[in-house]
């Protein structure tokens, strides 16, 4: 199988600057698309006088006739069309919890609340509310810094605010208890986003994307029973070297979220990752049909033909992390529940549980109180 991939709305370390979304694009396909698309792409290059085919310089009239083609010529293979779309600054929101809420270093912090995603996007939505954008900003200089009195500073305003609003009392429990165990045992927590110059990366919308590619592309094996065996991204400078970085040591790990909603189950595939290499989209035609068909996707209110934009939307297999993604997961695991039948058994049992959990994790944050006094 093939991969090309481009992105748009580069940000780097930059999550508040325009435009409001990162979005990274994939053509992901049983078969090499490139000689496919290439005898299009450059007729229109042609046509159009052009040295390729990019959005940001062409009409919409143009974009969506070659787009058409693109989509027409790709009907008869087996591929699909990824995105990632990412809500920059609610990523800083997603590592304030991610840093501050892991349960296996905060003592205060519930397991279920890190580790069951409701929970986790719960506690989201909670501090996207509680935080205003200049204490984000405040938090993600200090998050990318390692520098944990600026991450305090931001955790005794979320401590402050959250005693001025109305919330579920377990909600407001724990996270009250975690965001003291972090004020006062700040060593615990672990922070690595400045321990090299280029570890900041890791952290960014471009390599949260890339991240998450390479498992979309583990499900495309997987369904159709295929290995990779070229994988080409549009040459940029920034962040090149980290990708290929990552394909290498990350590519054979492929993680699935558990039904429960529990984590994931994670294993490592048998078959080679193939090889990833940056190249120009001026050389490839199949990365300009990544640049058409991701600016169309972003655009799609100012599609003209609804057959086109049908067409679009069947080919996409978008991933979004973002504020609306994170109620999206709460309300549905809220939907699941509330339309499932448990019996009074069922419900004791469940009361019980959570009564031992009540007491394995106090009894576990006695004892560390008591190794450290």
């Amino acid at each position: 199988m093939y991969i090309y991939a481009d992105e748009s709305g580069h940000s780097g370390r930059h999550i508040f600057n325009d435009p409001l979304f990162y979005l990274q694009g994939a053509i992901i396909s049983e078969v090499d698309t490139e000689p496919i698309l290439s005898e299009v792409a450059e007729k229109y290059i042609a046509e159009l006088g052009l040295t390729r085919l990019h959005a940001n310089e062409m009409s919409l009239h143009d974009i969506e006739n070659i787009a058409a083609s693109f989509l027409s010529l790709l009907s008869n293979i087996k591929w699909v069309f990824h995105i990632t779309a990412i809500e920059k600054p609610y990523l800083a929101v997603i590592k304030f919890v991610d840093s501050l809420f892991d349960s296996y270093e905060n003592k205060g912090a519930r397991w279920l609340w890190y580790n069951h995603e409701f929970f986790r996007h719960t506690l989201c939505t909670l501090f996207d509310d509680m935080l205003f954008e200049e204490d984000k900003k405040i938090f993600w200089e200090a998050y990318l810094s390692d520098d944990f009195t600026g991450i305090a500073s931001v955790v005794k305003i979320a401590l402050q605010r959250i005693n001025q609003i109305r919330i579920d009392k377990r909600l407001y429990q724990v996270a009250t208890d975690g965001l003291d165990f972090a004020l006062k045992h700040p060593e615990e927590i672990t922070l690595l986003a400045s321990r090299t110059k280029k570890s900041y990366k890791g952290h960014t919308p471009n390599m949260v994307a890339f991240s998450n590619l390479i498992q979309a592309v583990h499900k495309f094996c997987k369904e159709n029973k295929v290995a990779p065996k070229v994988f080409i991204h549009d040459s940029q400078s920034e962040f090149g070297p980290t990708m290929k970085e990552y394909h290498a040591l990350f590519g054979r790990a492929r993680l699935e979220q558990n039904a429960s909603g529990l984590g994931f189950k994670s294993d490592e595939v048998e078959y080679d990752f193939g090889k990833f290499s940056l190249s120009s989209s001026k050389q490839l035609a199949s990365l300009q049909a990544v640049d058409l068909l991701l600016w169309l996707y972003q655009k799609q209110e100012r599609i003209k033909s609804i057959g086109l934009s049908n067409k679009l939307l069947d080919a996409s297999d978008p991933f979004y992390i973002s504020r609306i993604s994170s109620e999206m997961i709460t309300r549905g695991w809220l939907y699941k529940l509330s339309n499932h039948e448990f019996s009074e058994d069922q419900i004791l049992y469940g009361e019980e549980m959570v009564a031992e959990m009540e007491k394995v994790h106090f009894g576990k944050l006695r004892q560390f109180e008591e190794e450290t006094k």
